[in-house]
Protein backbone atom coordinates (compact mmCIF):
# COMPACT_ATOMS: atom_id res chain seq x y z
CA UNK A 1 0.00 0.00 0.00
CA UNK A 2 3.22 2.47 0.85
CA UNK A 3 4.21 2.07 -2.36
CA UNK A 4 1.12 2.82 -4.12
CA UNK A 5 1.06 5.90 -1.97
CA UNK A 6 4.01 6.87 -2.54
CA UNK A 7 3.57 6.61 -6.88
CA UNK A 8 0.35 8.58 -6.09
CA UNK A 9 2.40 11.69 -4.58
CA UNK A 10 5.15 11.64 -6.98
CA UNK A 11 2.80 11.51 -10.15
CA UNK A 12 0.72 14.83 -7.84
CA UNK A 13 4.10 16.56 -7.51
CA UNK A 14 4.53 15.65 -11.38
CA UNK A 15 1.55 17.60 -12.05
CA UNK A 16 2.28 20.19 -10.04
CA UNK A 17 5.91 20.61 -11.65
CA UNK A 18 3.95 20.88 -15.20
CA UNK A 19 1.84 23.67 -13.68
CA UNK A 20 5.08 25.77 -12.76
CA UNK A 21 6.62 25.02 -15.58
CA UNK A 22 3.97 26.54 -17.67
CA UNK A 23 3.22 29.39 -14.99
CA UNK A 24 7.37 30.42 -15.21
CA UNK A 25 6.74 30.30 -19.62
CA UNK A 26 3.73 32.28 -18.80
CA UNK A 27 5.16 35.15 -17.06
CA UNK A 28 7.88 35.00 -19.65
CA UNK A 29 6.01 35.95 -22.15
CA UNK A 30 3.96 38.57 -20.36
CA UNK A 31 7.37 40.42 -19.07
CA UNK A 32 5.38 40.76 -15.71
CA UNK A 33 4.91 38.66 -12.13
CA UNK A 34 1.64 36.75 -11.91
CA UNK A 35 0.00 34.74 -9.87
CA UNK A 36 -0.99 31.00 -10.38
CA UNK A 37 -2.54 28.08 -8.52
CA UNK A 38 -3.18 24.77 -9.27
CA UNK A 39 -7.31 23.70 -7.85
CA UNK A 40 -9.34 20.70 -8.59
CA UNK A 41 -8.30 17.10 -7.95
CA UNK A 42 -4.86 17.55 -8.34
CA UNK A 43 -4.79 19.73 -5.84
CA UNK A 44 -6.68 17.30 -3.55
CA UNK A 45 -4.90 14.43 -4.52
CA UNK A 46 -8.19 12.56 -6.05
CA UNK A 47 -7.37 12.71 -9.45
CA UNK A 48 -7.42 9.82 -12.30
CA UNK A 49 -5.48 9.19 -15.09
CA UNK A 50 -8.03 11.10 -17.34
CA UNK A 51 -7.72 13.99 -14.67
CA UNK A 52 -6.29 18.00 -16.18
CA UNK A 53 -4.41 19.94 -13.99
CA UNK A 54 -6.38 23.39 -13.27
CA UNK A 55 -4.62 26.05 -12.95
CA UNK A 56 -5.91 29.93 -11.78
CA UNK A 57 -3.80 32.45 -13.57
CA UNK A 58 -4.18 35.88 -12.06
CA UNK A 59 -1.84 38.53 -13.56
CA UNK A 60 -3.13 42.34 -14.69
CA UNK A 61 -1.75 41.87 -18.19
CA UNK A 62 -4.62 39.68 -19.01
CA UNK A 63 -6.55 41.29 -22.20
CA UNK A 64 -10.24 41.71 -21.77
CA UNK A 65 -11.59 40.41 -25.00
CA UNK A 66 -12.11 36.62 -24.36
CA UNK A 67 -10.42 35.15 -27.59
CA UNK A 68 -7.02 37.07 -27.01
CA UNK A 69 -7.14 35.84 -23.59
CA UNK A 70 -7.38 32.55 -24.13
CA UNK A 71 -4.75 32.77 -26.64
CA UNK A 72 -2.28 33.91 -24.22
CA UNK A 73 -3.24 31.45 -21.75
CA UNK A 74 -3.16 28.30 -24.37
CA UNK A 75 0.29 29.35 -26.22
CA UNK A 76 2.69 26.76 -25.32
CA UNK A 77 0.50 25.13 -22.77
CA UNK A 78 0.87 20.59 -22.07
CA UNK A 79 -1.87 19.16 -23.10
CA UNK A 80 -2.73 18.34 -19.24
CA UNK A 81 -2.49 21.69 -18.29
CA UNK A 82 -6.54 23.88 -18.47
CA UNK A 83 -5.52 27.06 -17.55
CA UNK A 84 -8.10 29.68 -16.01
CA UNK A 85 -7.45 33.27 -16.40
CA UNK A 86 -8.49 36.46 -14.07
CA UNK A 87 -6.95 39.75 -13.90
CA UNK A 88 -6.62 40.59 -10.20
CA UNK A 89 -9.68 42.55 -9.82
CA UNK A 90 -11.83 40.17 -11.97
CA UNK A 91 -10.67 37.14 -9.22
CA UNK A 92 -11.39 39.87 -6.45
CA UNK A 93 -14.64 40.59 -7.17
CA UNK A 94 -15.45 36.60 -7.54
CA UNK A 95 -13.99 36.13 -4.13
CA UNK A 96 -15.86 39.02 -2.89
CA UNK A 97 -19.22 37.31 -4.33
CA UNK A 98 -18.37 33.82 -2.80
CA UNK A 99 -17.62 31.97 -6.23
CA UNK A 100 -16.65 28.38 -5.63
CA UNK A 101 -13.47 28.18 -7.78
CA UNK A 102 -12.06 31.69 -6.60
CA UNK A 103 -12.76 30.16 -3.00
CA UNK A 104 -10.85 26.94 -3.63
CA UNK A 105 -7.99 28.80 -5.15
CA UNK A 106 -8.04 31.25 -2.44
CA UNK A 107 -8.46 28.79 0.51
CA UNK A 108 -7.06 25.49 -0.69
CA UNK A 109 -4.71 26.01 -4.03
CA UNK A 110 -1.27 25.04 -4.63
CA UNK A 111 0.16 28.41 -5.13
CA UNK A 112 2.88 27.31 -7.58
CA UNK A 113 4.03 31.30 -8.69
CA UNK A 114 3.62 34.02 -6.67
CA UNK A 115 3.46 37.78 -7.40
CA UNK A 116 4.52 39.97 -4.49
CA UNK A 117 1.55 41.21 -2.83
CA UNK A 118 -1.02 39.62 -4.06
CA UNK A 119 -3.21 38.10 -1.45
CA UNK A 120 -3.52 41.69 -0.42
CA UNK A 121 -4.51 42.62 -4.01
CA UNK A 122 -7.69 40.06 -3.80
CA UNK A 123 -8.96 40.89 -0.68
CA UNK A 124 -12.48 42.89 -0.48
CA UNK A 125 -11.69 46.64 0.22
Amino acid sequence: MEKVLEARRQQQARYIDLARDYARRLEDRLCRPLTAIVIGSVARGDFNLWSDVDVVVIADDLPADPLKRSTILYTDVEPAIEPKGYTYGEFARLLAAGHPLAREAAESGIVVREADGWRERIRPH
